[in-house]
């Protein structure tokens, strides 16, 4: 049996965190010996945990090193205007401050929450382990200047789509051989499961659309809401759900009164099981600014629903325009005009949900990748 050691922010937040809980229940139990470090208590996902596993909490020698460690602890104007030096006299000093110990070599050592943060120098620096490996889940990551040092103490670098991977190598060709495509892991039949439990739908009669994600700039419900403005104008008989919460709730409320859209844009709050919601939609939409890899669509893929995703790289991955579903330009414009198709037009939503039963999702090779770093 391996000893493996995954790093990671907390058990509750956003798609990375579900990301790593799908991958943990994937890990046969007989091959592995888990040990998961977490820097926050968020739990809010733990239930979904399906595995015996060895939780600790990393601890510090005071609130302030504590206070220092999220990557949101100083704006990332500010972030990207420091020098690497100063990254790295920031992360060892942080490092200093960890009052764990971590005597046992691990043959496997993961960090999962990535993106540059101070995990990754944590994990290089002070945790011994045979094969290491870091995870990149944006196409965008703006920490990784900073922890250049520590990149050459990880076997892989791995990015959860295509389009992660070619934007770190375009940054960064010198680990271009230590980078690869490591897709996160979805347990397709516990969605279908989930998906069939007695839930309350507040679905009107009308064309229901609904979206999951956090609220936040990076998922692009500005975009949908002045979208939603548009159909209005139009006069298309619709309503659209939102799934999720977020720090820019009361700034998308505040634009939702704006367009006078209180019936036809919906805030159902952050839901245990959205699933009962997103199968009984008439259209799931995901107007993302940017994704590493776009865990929803996939959830959306393994129901067979009517998809539209804004057209980014990373969906492009999952969606074949036309085929297994629609994407639409960044634009409010381009949504509402694609709704718009595909309400007037509900043989072609048929036509891609009937693609998408023909083509199940197989996360099979996914897990092998563990073996090979």
């Amino acid at each position: 049996m391996k000893e493996l050691l995954i790093m990671a922010k907390s058990l509750g937040g956003g798609g990375s965190e579900v990301a790593l809980i799908e991958l943990i229940n994937a890990l046969p139990e007989e091959l592995y010996n888990i040990t998961l470090v977490l820097l926050d208590s968020d739990n809010e996902y733990a239930y979904r945990l399906k595995k015996n596993v060895n939780i600790v909490q990393l601890t510090f020698n005071s609130s302030f090193a504590k206070s220092l460690v999220s990557m949101y602890a100083f704006p990332a104007k500010v972030l990207k205007k420091l020098s690497v030096n100063s990254f790295i006299a920031y992360y060892d000093f942080i490092s200093n401050c960890v009052t764990n110990v971590f005597e046992k070599t691990y043959d496997i050592a993961i960090d999962f929450y990535g993106y540059g943060s101070f995990v990754t120098a944590f994990l290089a620096t002070k945790i011994q382990a045979k094969k290491k490996a870091t995870w990149l889940h944006d196409e965008k990551p703006y920490w990784m200047k900073s922890v250049q040092k520590y990149l050459c103490e990880y076997d892989k670098i791995y990015g959860v789509s295509q389009a992660v991977v070619d934007a770190f190598c375009r940054e960064y060709p010198h680990y271009k051989d230590k980078a690869a495509v490591f897709y996160n892991v979805i347990d397709i039949e516990e969605i279908k499961r989930k998906s069939e439990q007695d839930e309350i739908i507040p679905f009107k009669e009308s064309f229901n659309i609904v979206t999951v994600g956090r609220l936040t700039e990076q998922k692009g419900y500005d975009i949908a809401i002045k979208a939603a403005s548009i159909l209005k104008k139009r006069k298309i008989n619709f309503a659209w759900y939102a799934i999720g919460g977020g720090r820019d709730e009361k700034k998308l409320k505040k634009l939702v009164e704006k367009y006078c859209l209180e019936n036809q844009f919906v805030f159902l709050g952050r839901k245990k099981n959205p699933y009962p919601y997103m199968k009984h939609c008439d259209l799931y939409v995901q107007p993302s600014r940017h994704e590493g890899y776009v865990i929803t669509l996939v959830e959306a893929r393994a129901l067979c629903l009517p998809i539209l995703s804004s057209d980014i790289p990373s969906a492009r991955e999952q969606i074949q325009d036309g085929i297994n579903g629609y994407v639409a330009e960044l634009s409010a414009e381009d949504l509402a005009d694609k709704i718009e198709y595909l309400y007037n037009n509900p043989s072609q939503r048929k036509k891609t949900v009937e693609y998408l039963k023909e083509h199940p999702i197989d996360f099979s090779t996914e897990l092998l990748k563990l073996e090979i770093i």
